[in-house]
C-alpha cells in the first residue's frame, strides 16, 4: 500500500507540474512585451517573496506541532514544498491532501493530517480576507465588492471560531450537498500559534509585492500592498480554477486601477505577479527536491 501511495504521490505531481505549464501558455503567461525595470526593487521583492515561502514552511510545522505532530523543519520543508504546484489541479484537493500523505508516511494518521492542513489552510483565507479589508475604508472600490469581502469574513470567522455557528453552517451545507462534510471546528487555544506563523508569510509576501509594482511603478502608494492578499484570498474561493488564475489578476487590476494606476500597467503587473509568484513555488519545490534527493543518497 505504501508503494502505491508513493506512486500516486509522483503521478500527482508530474500532474501538478504539467498543469502550471499548459495554463501558463494557455493564458499567454510566458509572453509580454518588454518593461523598464528597476533591479534593485525586483530583487528586493524576490528576496521577500522568497523568505514568505520558507515563513509558509514554518507555519505547516508550527500548524503540525499545535496538533501534536513533531516533525523537523527540513520535513515540513519535503512535504510543503513537493506539494506546492498541486493548487494548480482543479479542485485544490492536492493542497490539502498532497503535504498530509507525505507527512503521513512517519507513521501519523492521514485523516488527522488532512485536517491540520485544512484547518491552516482556512486561517490563511480568513486572514488574507482580514488583511484586506484593512485598505479598502481608503480605497475607492466598487462598494459591492467591499461588503461582500467583510461579509465573507465575518462568515467565515464565525464559521471557523464559533461552535454552534460551525455546526448550524455544517448542516445546512450537507442538506445542500447531500453527503456528510467533514470541516474542521478550530478552537481559539490553536489558532492563536498557527496565527502567528500564518501573519508572517502573509506580511512577507504583500511586501514583496509592493516591492514588484515599485519595480515597473517607482511611485506607487503604499496601498498597492493590499491587493495582493485580496487577490489571492479570492483566487482561493474559486475552487474551480486552478491556482485561482483569473480571479486573482483581475482583483489585483481592480485594486491598482482604483489607485489611479492605467489599466494598461495594472493589467502587466497582474500577469507580472503571477509569474514573479510561481518563481517562490520552483524556489521552495527545488529546495524540496534537493531533500529528497540527499535523503535518497542517505
Amino acid at each position: 500500500m505504501e508503494h502505491s501511495l508513493k506512486k500516486w504521490l509522483r503521478i500527482l505531481l508530474y500532474l501538478s507540474i504539467l498543469f502550471v505549464i499548459y495554463y501558463l501558455y494557455k493564458l499567454d503567461y510566458l509572453f509580454f512585451s518588454e518593461l523598464t525595470i528597476n533591479w534593485m526593487f525586483l530583487v528586493a521583492s524576490v528576496l521577500f517573496l522568497w523568505s514568505g515561502f520558507l515563513l509558509s514552511v514554518y507555519s505547516w510545522k508550527v500548524s503540525l506541532k499545535v496538533h501534536g505532530v513533531i516533525v523537523l523543519f527540513k520535513d515540513a520543508l519535503y512535504s510543503h514544498g513537493i506539494s506546492v504546484f498541486g493548487k494548480y489541479l482543479p479542485g485544490k484537493v492536492w493542497v490539502i491532501l498532497g503535504r498530509a500523505s507525505i507527512i503521513s508516511e512517519k507513521g501519523f494518521p492521514l485523516m488527522k493530517l488532512a485536517t491540520v492542513s485544512l484547518r491552516e489552510q482556512l486561517l490563511y483565507l480568513l486572514l488574507g480576507l482580514l488583511i484586506s479589508l484593512v485598505a479598502i475604508p481608503f480605497l475607492p472600490v466598487n462598494g459591492w465588492y467591499s461588503f461582500f469581502v467583510a461579509l465573507g469574513a465575518l462568515g467565515l470567522g464565525l464559521f471557523l471560531f464559533s461552535g454552534w455557528v460551525h455546526k448550524f453552517i455544517l448542516q445546512l451545507l450537507q442538506m445542500f450537498f447531500k453527503k456528510e462534510l467533514n470541516i474542521p471546528f478550530i478552537p481559539i487555544r490553536d489558532a492563536l500559534p498557527m496565527t502567528l506563523a500564518i501573519m508572517g508569510y502573509w506580511v512577507f509576501w504583500s511586501a514583496g509585492f509592493y516591492f514588484l509594482v515599485l519595480s515597473v511603478l517607482p511611485a506607487s502608494s503604499l496601498w498597492v500592498a493590499f491587493a495582493f492578499p485580496a487577490s489571492v484570498s479570492c483566487g482561493l474561493l474559486a475552487i474551480f480554477l486552478p491556482g485561482g488564475i483569473g480571479v486573482r489578476e483581475g482583483i489585483i487590476v481592480l485594486f491598482l486601477t482604483t489607485l489611479g494606476i492605467d489599466p494598461k500597467i495594472a493589467i502587466t503587473i497582474s500577469i507580472i505577479q503571477r509569474l514573479w509568484f510561481i518563481s517562490g513555488e520552483i524556489f521552495i519545490f527545488g529546495i524540496a527536491l534537493i531533500f529528497k534527493k540527499q535523503k535518497s543518497e542517505n
